[in-house]
């Protein structure tokens, strides 16, 4: 089997290969930083809008406790008012902390699509492999490609 001429020769697409694997590696490192950064802004905006809750829930939580307090007042000592008020904001507060840690979680900035893709590229570099069968038998001595001869090799 004869190649076309407008073919590269083997020689032609080893040399290329460094380069190639320069460019994918470039390529794959950009994608990796626009994932981190797309995943990054999610948890900033998320972050975000947490502060911007717990800044309304701080005034509106002040007029409820004032509310309450004097409510239980009513019933209770105004210490003891206070105290169960606190409590009750004590355990809406770690409810809250808790809620936020879980939605931070979830803008984990790795990028796993790129990590997905290099996995698969370097399994398919992995798998190729250079004269794993020869093609002339053993028995048959074994001659050097010429200069301009026809064949894979220039």
């Amino acid at each position: 089997m004869s190649r076309k001429k407008d073919q590269p020769g083997t020689f032609e697409l080893l040399t290329q290969l460094p380069q190639q694997i320069v460019t994918l590696a470039k390529v794959e490192y950009d994608n990796a930083k626009r994932e981190i950064v797309s995943k990054a802004k999610k948890a900033g905006i998320g972050a975000g809008s947490i502060v911007i809750a717990l800044f309304f829930l701080f005034f509106m939580l002040e007029a409820l406790v004032i509310a309450a307090i004097a409510a239980l007042a009513l019933v209770w000592p105004w210490w003891l008012a206070a105290l169960v008020v606190a409590a009750g904001l004590l355990l809406l507060a770690a409810a809250a902390i808790f809620a936020g840690i879980a939605l931070i979680r979830r803008g984990n900035p790795v990028p796993e699509e790129t990590l997905d893709r290099v996995g698969h590229d370097l399994a398919a570099m992995s798998e190729v492999r250079v004269n794993a069968e020869p093609s002339v038998p053993r028995s048959s001595p074994q001659r050097m490609p010429q200069a301009g001869a026809e064949g894979n090799w220039r």
